[in-house]
């Protein structure tokens, strides 16, 4: 009786639990940090900064694990989309607390979709995206590219059917709406995979906006997937005129940038990618880490942080950002294609753009 006492009393003492270091997971190049965690060493302790009060909390089995793991492990798992028993591996932690860690981490990151995405309020935000888009392909007025793209997730167990999207594979179609940056300054990521871009759009809050003329004359680029609206504009069908052919070059010349952001951002969190596999959460969760990785994105293109293993992207988005002043003769032909023929004052045109005022 008394050695069964003393092997029940030694069973019930919970053992402190330790981790590894987390300056030893820091203490690595920042080429190394950008390939694991997509982030360099920086923005990872910044990020932990401002999450820590919310993340690190005090358990019966002693110290919590460390604010800067937990990021580190969410990080890990948004690049690259493996396996939660891997993770804990490398991190030193159980896979239960790697599963809780990407809930908590995800949804504490969702917390600053206001601050990291928005659409240009100002008139100089505004001008700004216009002068952006212009600087590409000469196409006016616009503040930003609209389309979808679909997340694999695992088949739901309630209506999976409503998932399986036109290519037979469950998913989230998620609709975005960029700039000439690659920074995505709207979003919608709650309906599956069946849903089709424009009716996604037509129920949109943002399409609401414009309806109203918050955006004034601005307009948005889409594919043959949208309707023409007048803030929307998409390609002509079966062009006959020069101008319609002028304005079909510019017009998928510029909406390219929406697929070079989606490029580039499931390059960036390969968890998004269909080669990675697909999300293993229910839809809700599925979309709070798309939601997570929207942000995370925006982040990386504010700083200039480079995209591992995407060097053909990143030139790509450097090419643009040193592009030319916009050619007043490129502006005016594409005016004529989206208005018809009529008087242009160049001079006006050309004082607009000097000034920095609205542009129309």
């Amino acid at each position: 009786m008394a050695v069964w006492g003393i092997l029940y009393g030694q069973r019930a003492i919970r053992r402190e639990r330790a981790f590894k270091d987390p300056l030893d997971q820091l203490a690595i190049s920042d080429v190394d940090l950008l390939r694991h965690y997509r982030f360099p060493r920086l923005e990872i302790l910044e990020i932990t900064d401002e999450l820590r009060p919310y993340l690190e909390r005090t358990t019966e089995r002693g110290h919590a694990i460390p604010a800067v793991t937990q990021v580190l492990a969410a990080l890990r798992f948004y690049a690259s989309g493996t396996f939660q028993n891997v993770i804990a591996e490398t991190m030193g932690v159980h896979q239960c607390s790697v599963s809780r860690i990407i809930g908590d981490v995800t949804i504490l990151l969702t917390f600053k979709e206001f601050r990291e995405i928005n659409m240009p309020e100002t008139d100089a935000e505004k001008l700004q995206t216009m002068l952006d888009f212009a600087n590409l392909q000469n196409f006016p007025r616009c503040i930003g590219a609209i389309d979808g793209t679909h997340i694999p997730i695992k088949p739901p167990s309630h209506e999976e059917f409503i998932y399986v999207n036109r290519k037979r594979f469950h998913s989230l179609n998620v609709q975005i709406i960029c700039n000439a940056r690659h920074e995505i300054i709207d979003f919608n990521a709650r309906y599956p995979g069946s849903t089709h871009d424009s009716y996604i759009w037509s129920n949109s809050y943002t399409r609401s906006l414009f309806v109203n003329g918050e955006f004034g004359e601005s307009l948005l680029i889409g594919d043959s997937g949208y309707t023409q609206e007048p803030f929307l504009m998409t390609p002509v069908n079966n062009p006959n005129t020069a101008a319609e052919r002028r304005y079909n070059r510019s017009h998928r010349r510029s909406r390219v940038i929406v697929e070079q952001t989606f490029g580039i951002l499931k390059s960036r969190f390969r968890c998004l990618h269909k080669s990675g596999g697909s999300l293993q959460y229910n839809p809700d969760k599925s979309a709070h880490i798309v939601v997570a990785c929207l942000i995370l994105h925006n982040m990386c293109i504010k700083r200039r942080i480079p995209n591992p293993g995407e060097d053909e992207i990143n030139n790509v988005y450097q090419q643009q950002q040193q592009n030319a002043a916009l050619p007043v003769a490129g502006l005016a032909s594409l005016l004529e294609c989206i208005y018809g023929k009529k008087k242009l004052n160049y001079k006006k045109i050309h004082n607009v753009y000097g000034k920095n005022n609205y542009l129309f």
